[in-house]
């Protein structure tokens, strides 16, 4: 069998996994947000968001001890600029994010404020070991922030709607929900390694250069997780988990992959990177934020918004 044809088998195989994980991952997480009196924004920006970062946290940390830590960087904002303009943007065209105007009232500016923080400590061209305890605090604190909002805003009529599988109708368990969680991770993290795998190989085989490959592939592949996580949520109608994943992924991708990864190794930043991928970042960051608080969410206009400008972002990055 050709190099083609197995590359090709192990891309459709990752995306299969992918998207069957992920269903399951968003079904056991609702639940635990129902049996732990937690919010399903919480779920979605805790639970879930860490999940579909671990491809983020896998390549970073990878990239560090293999001395490329211009890869876990190029990654983390690629992958985080996807999250808003391509997952954000798909997400409201096929079914308007409508989220209550108090639910991000916190979270939101974190987003924006961790995006700042990169900026500021990216002025002298390295993120250093003081640097990534730096995010690592600022990432536990966040934590602690959203988990007290979490108990204090719990509403069950906000899952009364969701449409549980058979095994959560008669399980009732949270150790049962806890398992199902772990088990569908690991399909998420598969799925998207195998996919990232077969289309990394499926470029080289069509002589793509190894810069396209990390700008597409890696910060694209590493996010398909949000993507599909995120498009199951929309679909069943579960905006607060569909925004909260990229909200919750964008800060976790930022405070505590790259602080991990500084830690482990000083980053070194190119300067051009200061001048237009973390200006689209900050931009894409602000303008989520403006929609979601005078617009209670992301319609479908705003959705083709996003990912126009996700095309236009990766238009005048291949010129």
């Amino acid at each position: 069998m050709s190099p083609l044809i197995i590359n090709a088998i192990i891309f459709g195989t990752g995306l299969l996994v992918l998207i069957y994980s992920s269903d399951w991952f968003i079904q056991s997480s609702v639940r635990l947000s129902y049996l732990l009196k937690l919010s399903p924004l919480f779920i979605g920006l805790v639970i879930v968001a860490f999940g579909t970062s671990a491809p983020e946290g896998g390549v970073g940390i990878m990239a560090a001890i293999h001395n490329r830590e211009g890869i876990a960087l190029g990654n983390i904002i690629g992958s985080n600029i996807a999250n808003i303009g391509l997952i954000l943007g798909v997400c409201a065209l096929i079914s308007p994010l409508k989220v209550n105007k108090d639910a991000l009232r916190r979270e939101l500016p974190i987003m924006i404020a961790a995006v700042l923080l990169l900026f500021v400590l990216s002025f002298d061209l390295v993120l250093s070991r003081s640097d990534g305890l730096i995010l690592l605090a600022c990432f536990f604190a966040f934590l602690i922030t959203s988990y007290k909002g979490a108990k204090e805003f719990f509403d069950p009529s906000e899952i009364e709607g969701f449409e549980f599988r058979a095994i959560f109708k008669k399980s009732n368990t949270i150790r049962v929900a806890f398992f199902i969680s772990f088990l569908s991770l690991l399909g998420v993290v598969l799925g998207a390694d195998l996919m990232v795998r077969g289309g990394a190989n499926l470029a080289k085989y069509f002589g793509v250069s190894p810069w396209v490959i990390g700008i597409t592939v890696f910060a694209i592949g590493t996010s398909l997780p949000e993507l599909a996580a995120s498009l199951v949520a929309a679909q069943k109608k579960m905006s607060s988990i569909s925004v909260g994943n990229v909200v919750g992924s964008n800060i976790f991708n930022i405070l505590l992959v790259l602080g991990v990864v500084a830690c482990i190794r000083p980053i070194h930043i190119d300067a051009s990177i200061l001048r237009f991928e973390l200006l689209v970042l900050l931009l894409f960051s602000v303008v989520a934020f403006v929609f979601m608080k005078t617009r209670h969410g992301i319609g479908r206009r705003e959705g083709a918004i996003f990912f126009l400008g996700y095309l236009i972002f990766l238009i005048i990055l291949f010129k």
